[in-house]
């Protein structure tokens, strides 16, 4: 069944029924639905489809190539061994010009060997000779999205050259709510926490018989899927190069997040190029962000990165821990209790903030302002060391002078009025910033405010996460 990306796929039919030949990119993490998109918007249309070996060399790559070419085109197997791409691809276009077809590389990364060298013999083949078969569209997909930027879109050989570039990312609470059908928006709002909203992992849960059940089964027991899947994904990506390993695993213990400097000292990693590479490498892979105050520049040096992918904060905060009596077969009921202990609240109250700030535009819409001007984040301010001060996760700056202040709790329990002192507290602060802007503040709570707490009239308005869908 296919799910959401309605507008990713209104944009792939409009290159592929262009009257001339086209290229798009589409890239994303694992897990994300590439595949899945591609084949809904070629599902009428004649391909050829060509995937890439994982972490195998040059000549491995182009043997597969050319096995999957014949296959495809029932030639039978070509027995002649080809050294360079470009020879493989002038095969392809010999093909294509008897016989016009749509063409997707998927998982272009590995027939790459995150090298420069297929996009360079591609270009060639493609401006001289595939690009004059009318109606013909090329996919290069991949999921290293470094790589996909870097080598293609912005490659000096494609660059200009694309036609469409779409970056999947992960479904909000729409698309999830769609995806798991018949499920109580309880349940629903907490598989996105759990799970970040991956439509691989919800599809797995689906029909489990409820969402804690499902995570049970995949990520508690010795052949689970999410058990292993850190190995799948994560060192897929980045080998087992230590210094990402340990650049996540800093970032796992601090859910706020770190400046440049912490992250250096608890990774051991220099603070020269090396750090900002793996920096870059991990945010654009999608497993980190980076934040800088909503207030300042893009370039400015007060930057903090923090753990963002859902399943490798739920991975290294309960998985990980636990890995050796999960393969051991033995205990069971692990999750159980997990859900009801204190570091799980913790970490739900946390993964509720991260909720809402990725529906940050939906929240907008909600209060009634998508209409003017706003730029949003979070305003934090740095002590000595670069040790955080302060830190408030959302708010709005709008050009109408208001500063709208979201205050974000998740508790089973009414939030009282115990929370206006706190809440008044980050107010002074951004006020004494902000003198000319009026302060809005807005509680966005899982539970319902008690009595008290609506009839003093302190937040501007009361947002639950069921206003999201």
């Amino acid at each position: 069944m296919f799910i959401g990306r309605k507008k990713e796929l209104r944009l792939l039919h409009g290159i592929i029924s262009a009257n001339r030949a086209t290229i798009g990119v589409v890239y994303g993490r694992r897990r994300i639905g590439k595949s899945e998109l591609i084949k809904k918007a070629f599902e009428k249309q004649r391909v050829l489809l060509f995937e890439g070996l994982e972490n195998r060399p040059k000549q491995d790559q182009i043997d597969n190539f050319l096995f999957q070419l014949f296959y495809q085109t029932k030639k039978g197997f070509y027995n002649k061994r080809l050294k360079s791409w470009g020879e493989a691809f002038l095969l392809l276009y010999e093909e294509l010009k008897r016989n016009p077809t749509h063409v997707v590389f998927d998982e272009f990364q590995w027939m790459a060997n995150y090298r420069n060298e297929i996009v360079s013999e591609l270009k060639p083949i493609w401006d001289l000779y595939i690009s004059e078969i009318h109606g013909i569209t090329l996919i290069l997909c991949g999921s290293i999205a470094s790589f996909m930027i870097k080598r293609v879109v912005k490659s000096n050989a494609f660059y200009g050259r694309t036609d469409l570039v779409i970056h999947l990312k992960n479904f909000l609470l729409p698309d999830t709510k769609e995806m798991l059908r018949g499920k109580g928006v309880s349940e629903i709002i907490e598989a996105q926490m759990l799970l970040g909203g991956i439509p691989k992992y919800l599809d797995l849960v689906r029909e489990k018989p409820s969402i804690r059940m499902g995570i049970e089964e995949l990520a508690f027991t010795e052949t689970g899927y999410l058990t292993d899947e850190y190995e799948r994904i994560f060192l897929s990506h980045f080998g087992r190069n230590p210094e990402y390993q340990r650049i996540v695993r800093v970032l796992a213990r601090h859910p706020y997040g770190l400046f440049r400097q912490r992250i250096s000292e608890e990774a051991a990693i220099d603070r020269g190029g090396g750090l900002t590479t793996h920096l870059k490498n991990l945010e654009s892979a999608g497993f980190i962000s980076s934040v800088t105050p909503f207030h300042k520049g893009h370039n400015s040096r007060l930057l903090k990165y923090y753990l963002s992918d859902a399943y490798l904060r739920f991975y290294f905060s309960f998985i990980r821990p636990n890995l050796k009596k999960i393969k051991s077969g033995i205990h069971t009921s692990m999750f159980g209790k997990i859900a009801q202990s204190g570091s799980f609240s913790v970490w739900m109250g946390r993964s509720f903030e991260y909720l809402c700030i990725e529906h940050a535009a939906k929240i907008s819409k909600i209060l009634g302002f998508p209409g003017i001007e706003f730029t949003f984040g979070p305003y934090f301010k740095a002590l000595k060391n670069d040790i955080p001060g302060v830190q408030i996760d959302l708010l709005f700056d709008r050009k109408d002078n208001v500063i709208t202040l979201c205050e974000m709790k998740y508790s089973l329990s009414p939030v009282g009025i115990d929370i206006i002192e706190e809440v008044e507290r980050k107010a002074e602060i951004v006020q004494t910033k902000f003198k000319n802007k009026t302060i809005q503040k807005v509680l966005i709570s899982r539970s319902n405010p008690t009595s008290d707490l609506t009839s003093s009239g302190f937040f501007y308005r009361v947002i639950k996460p069921e206003e999201f869908f």
